[in-house]
């Protein structure tokens, strides 16, 4: 898989306006480092089309910031996720992200549990390989770099 590695990275989230309690909402002013992804310059013509190690496994903090570089790579935020909970903490059913909600929904058992399904608001689709969290930073770092060869 021929994927470039981008630095382009979205640094902080800006308060939320939303007053539904179902949603998960970062506190005004909250920052955080940036997503660490790599995307395709083909989407669909691999079986992932890119790259993701997030820094937690709370998905109410890591999704605003994967939403934001998803916009900023693809021009198109992140509708809906698809994931195996049993590699993420429970998640509310949506977010409310500086970009407006993405909801969620979880599955209990996949054939790929490493990957997640990134539905986009131009109907595009997305597959991303997830890197664990708890991966050290050499291993990750090469998959990262080895995904942009």
């Amino acid at each position: 898989m021929s994927l470039p590695l981008s630095t382009t990275e979205a640094s902080s989230v800006p308060e939320s306006m939303s007053t539904d309690s179902s949603a998960a909402v970062l506190p005004a002013g909250a920052t955080s480092p940036p997503a660490r992804l790599v995307l395709s310059p083909r989407p669909g013509v691999e079986a992932s089309d890119g790259v993701w190690w997030p820094r937690t496994i709370d998905l109410a903090t890591e999704v605003p910031l994967l939403d934001v570089a998803v916009q900023e790579r693809v021009h198109a935020r992140i509708a809906r996720i698809g994931y195996e909970r049993s590699h993420w903490s429970a998640a509310p059913g949506r977010i409310r992200t500086s970009l407006g909600i993405t909801h969620l929904g979880w599955f209990e058992h996949s054939r790929y549990p490493d990957q997640i399904l990134l539905s986009l608001s131009n109907y595009q689709r997305l597959v991303l390989t997830v890197l664990l969290p708890g991966s050290d930073e050499v291993t990750a770092n090469a998959a990262l770099e080895s995904a942009s060869d």
